[in-house]
């Protein structure tokens, strides 16, 4: 018997309009990925953005303040170390002062304490040995000046020089000792008794300087003592 031979169906393998099984499943592939690549990509909304410049705003007020506060605090430090500076160089010139009070290499001028007040100081030394300290520069003084908040320094019979600024009221302070190591106190200054009873000296300096912040009431102080024993005491 012969075999006989069907042709195969047209149309048969393709989809609608033609098109073979194979591309359409190829094509639809492709396109899925394209679709799923494309949907990863999108940018950031306003509201995204909006909140990401707040938080860049924050961070920025945040270190200026804190660059602030930092300056504002090695400022303080620097104003406090310069006022005990001041301090400590008032008592500790009185004291170089001081030391040399009654000295002479003839005798005879005893602790050289010319004016012993509470603020304020002379003494006199014989600096050229001829027995006595009313040559130039041979007679000290300091005194507090309250109008300018200065402290004096005078030598000899010039005009009274500024030594330290920022010095307030009661800021230059001196205490007298005698020989039993009891305070020697008057009204205003002591007498000429009281004066050759003396034996030990305190001068107390007080610097006051106002605070870099603007904020703070009360300015930055600094004090410094310095004790003497008189060379003749």
């Amino acid at each position: 018997m012969r075999e006989v031979r069907r042709a195969p169906l047209r149309g048969a393998g393709r989809g609608a309009g033609g098109t073979p099984a194979a591309t359409r499943t190829g094509a639809a592939t492709r396109t899925g990925a394209a679709t799923r690549t494309g949907g990863g990509a999108r940018g950031f909304t306003l509201v995204e953005l909006l909140v990401g410049v707040l938080m860049l705003a924050l961070l920025g007020t945040a270190m200026g303040q804190f660059a602030r506060a930092m300056l504002r605090g090695v400022r303080v430090l620097e104003v406090a170390s310069e006022a005990q500076a001041a301090a400590r160089l008032g008592a500790q010139l009185i004291a170089g002062e001081l030391r040399d009070a009654g000295f002479s290499p003839e005798g005879g001028l005893g602790n050289g304490v010319r004016r012993a007040g509470a603020d304020a100081l002379a003494i006199g030394r014989d600096l050229n040995g001829d027995g006595d300290s009313a040559d130039a520069g041979e007679s000290v003084g300091f005194h507090h000046r309250a109008d300018t908040r200065t402290l004096m320094r005078v030598l000899g019979g010039a005009p009274p020089q500024p030594l330290l600024n920022d010095v307030p009221a009661a800021g230059l302070h001196f205490t007298y000792f005698d020989a039993d190591g009891a305070p020697l106190r008057a009204a205003d200054e002591l007498s000429d008794a009281q004066r050759a009873r003396i034996r030990r000296v305190a001068a107390r300096v007080v610097i006051e300087i106002r605070h870099p912040d603007p904020a703070a009431t009360r300015p930055l102080r600094a004090v410094h003592t310095a004790v003497v024993w008189l060379r003749n005491g």
